[in-house]
């Protein structure tokens, strides 16, 4: 009788286990299915929050990078923490509503202006204008629970922070038209096919600001960027895979040319903020105490070492020495020659630089070592690609005018040294040259130039009188080729002819510009 009940007791607790482990198995159950449930719910509310600070976060940055967060109804104050209500017209606020945080009593978005050491490692770039260069957003939200209320967790915040900088990276980029508000900076004839192979993620970039920034008057160019960008580190278009074109006004969303933008990064980008000049920091050279010499001599005979070719006959050679050319009685516009240049600088006061009809010019081989410019590495200029070259200073009134049916080789400054690879460098206070007075490189020659073309007056001399800035023409022509290895930075350019213009650039990068960055 005891053994039956023992039994039957056994069998009672039995099933009462049964039931307390069904039981804890279904609150497992029910716990592992609210997880993934709400888990997928949170994970996606903070993406959401993530791209929200972020969004706020680059958007307040370039406002402040523009100089527009001072003024107008987005306008804000960097001197203080503040928050956002669900209406705020402030930029960040508008941008973290817009991404969808913000525009309810549940949301928190907090904007504050932190110390640059908060974030160590960071090579940021106050302009002396900037009210700050590091502005920080952090959001968040109460996110309600579904099956995890039932295990006693009904809410669960969702917090991202994003913080953006204005900082100095190494990129420049290849062309660069400084002019803030001219229709036209950037305009075409003809046929001309521009082609940009390496350099970094953007090649170019307009600054004007006008809706007919880009301008294309009866022509069928193309601008082939689609072996350009940073994957193609030798310049040579094999491994180039596309880059940016931007520019701060238009014509939007399309522009009026060719566009081959390769496919990464590879886009037209209207309002794409200004790049400021990364030369603007760099003094004109000193007025050398010697005089430039120019010396003909004759095919087959040979000055200061350098042989002029029989092929010059019956022109004959000239040979360039660095120093100062005051434009009257010592002026630089060659014709009808074969001209060589020693390395070193070229001082031209008035009158500008010429190569006219049926000039030639290159750089003296071999090259007569320069006594007057060190570089950074303390090593003389000696005219190769490594050394450096020449640079041609334009100080006063006159343009710079090479290519006209000849044949043009040569090489900028030194990259270590302070002129950072310019090899035409216009005086900042120029007199503007614009129009028939514009400058202008290329014919009906090949030309091939080793540094950086850098033609420009300051951003507040242009934004003073908008007429008074510096224009390049640039030609391509049937059956010849014009290459440039380094930038081309200019007030305004011309690109006209009907052949090819190519940048070959390489990966190694010297100059820096300022643009805005997420950093946190």
């Amino acid at each position: 009788m005891r053994l039956k009940t023992l039994v039957t007791r056994f069998k009672e607790e039995d099933g009462q286990a049964i039931v307390l482990l069904a039981l804890a198995m279904g609150i497992f159950l029910l716990g592992a299915i609210g997880l993934a449930v709400d888990g997928s719910i949170l994970y996606t509310q903070r993406q959401m929050a993530q791209a929200a600070a972020d969004a706020a976060a680059q958007a307040g940055i370039m406002s402040i990078f523009d100089g527009t967060n001072g003024t107008g109804t987005a306008a804000f104050s960097t001197s203080k923490t503040f928050t956002c209500t669900t209406t705020d017209a402030e930029t960040p606020c508008a941008y973290a509503r817009l991404n969808g945080f913000g525009g309810t009593a549940g949301d928190t978005v907090v904007v504050s202006f932190p110390d640059n050491t908060t974030v160590p490692g960071v090579v940021f770039s106050p302009s002396g204008t900037d009210p700050t260069s590091l502005i920080k957003v952090s959001v968040s939200r109460d996110v309600n629970t579904t099956l995890l209320r039932l295990l006693g967790s009904t809410v669960t915040t969702m917090k991202a922070t994003a913080m953006a900088a204005i900082v100095d990276v190494v990129a420049p980029v290849p062309i660069l038209i400084t002019h803030p508000t001219l229709s036209g900076a950037l305009s075409m004839n003809g046929n001309p096919t521009v082609q940009i192979c390496g350099g970094p993620d953007r090649s170019i970039q307009v600054n004007s600001g006008s809706a007919t920034a880009n301008a294309s008057v009866g022509s069928k160019a193309t601008i082939d960027l689609s072996h350009a960008g940073p994957l193609d580190t030798g310049g040579l278009c094999t491994t180039g895979t596309g880059a940016d074109f931007g520019v701060w006004g238009g014509p939007s969303p399309t522009p009026p040319f060719t566009f081959q933008p390769g496919t990464k990064p590879g886009k037209y980008l209207p309002k794409a903020s200004p790049i400021q000049d990364p030369l603007a920091g760099v003094a004109a050279p000193p007025v050398p105490t010697v005089d430039g010499t120019q010396t003909p001599f004759a095919a087959g005979a040979t000055q200061s070492g350098q042989l002029c070719p029989l092929s010059a006959a019956p022109l004959g050679c000239t040979l360039l020495t660095p120093g100062k050319y005051n434009g009257t009685t010592n002026k630089i516009a060659l014709k009808l020659t074969t001209a060589f240049m020693e390395p070193g600088i070229y001082y031209v006061q008035t009158g500008g630089f010429g190569c006219l009809a049926n000039c030639s010019i290159s750089m003296a081989s071999p090259a007569v070592t320069d006594t007057s410019t060190v570089t950074g590495t303390g090593t003389k200029w000696d005219g190769t690609v490594a050394g450096g070259g020449v640079l041609i200073y334009n100080s006063g009134s006159g343009q710079v005018n090479v290519g006209s049916n000849g044949t043009v080789d040569l090489i900028g400054s030194p990259a270590d040294s302070k002129y950072l690879n310019i090899l035409f460098f216009e005086d900042h206070t120029a007199a503007a040259n614009i129009g028939k007075n514009a400058h202008s490189l290329g014919g009906g020659g090949t030309m091939t130039l080793k540094g950086t073309i850098y033609l420009t007056n300051t951003l507040a001399t242009m934004n003073g009188d908008s007429t008074h800035y510096q224009e390049l023409d640039l030609q391509g022509t049937p059956g010849n080729t014009t290459k440039i290895q380094g930038e081309i930075i200019v007030g305004a350019l011309g690109l006209g002819g009907n052949g090819g213009i190519t940048m070959n650039l390489n990966s190694t990068a010297t100059l820096t510009v300022r643009q805005v960055a997420l950093v946190n």
